[in-house]
């Protein structure tokens, strides 16, 4: 486990906690960049405007481990690239200007707000990125966006939400790779 309160590589300061999980089970998760993973998640948060007190949880995983959460509840039973569980459907995600504050006399804090879960396969992320020739590291923070948007209740479903969810990764893409880079 991970947890990500430090500067980011996308929009500054964070104070989001992002916990990656890696599945022991899958060698090849553990390649993985960590700090990566939590970029991606914390870049589209800030873009999203989302209040640093909210917390995300990503599972590493393989083929196998997707496939059982894909048919546990989802009913498909095949391997996929990610998976986004939202943890409130129905409550609206928390901007920068509504955080939660809990009073306890003369002291405040802030409580995190959980957003959800996200779970990828390590082996469709590079089998993908194979495919497409790209590095595998993109394809990653790609689907760990991706992934992010979804437990912000953007969806694909239609051409119109097609648009506005693709074009939000593609900026958020765009400029964590050049944080990156830099």
């Amino acid at each position: 486990m991970v947890t990500a309160d430090a500067q980011d590589r996308c929009g500054g300061f964070k104070a989001h906690q992002i916990e990656v999980e890696v599945d022991e089970g899958v060698p090849e998760a553990s390649s993985v960049d960590l700090r990566l993973v939590e970029s991606a998640v914390s870049c589209i948060l800030n873009r999203e405007d989302v209040s640093p007190a909210s917390s995300v949880n990503v599972l590493l995983t393989g083929d196998d481990g997707i496939r059982a959460l894909n048919r546990e509840f989802a009913n498909d039973d095949h391997a996929t690239d990610v998976l986004a569980f939202p943890a409130d459907a129905d409550e609206p995600f928390l901007s920068m200007s509504e955080l939660v504050i809990q009073e306890n006399g003369d002291d405040a804090t802030q409580q995190r707000q959980f957003l959800g879960d996200i779970a990828l396969s390590v082996h469709q992320v590079s089998h993908q990125a194979l495919q497409q020739g790209i590095a595998m590291e993109r394809e990653l923070a790609m689907l760990v966006i991706h992934g992010t948007l979804h437990l912000l209740g953007y969806d694909h479903a239609t051409p119109d939400e097609e648009r506005v969810m693709f074009g939000k990764t593609d900026a958020a893409l765009a400029e964590l790779l050049e944080q990156t880079a830099s």
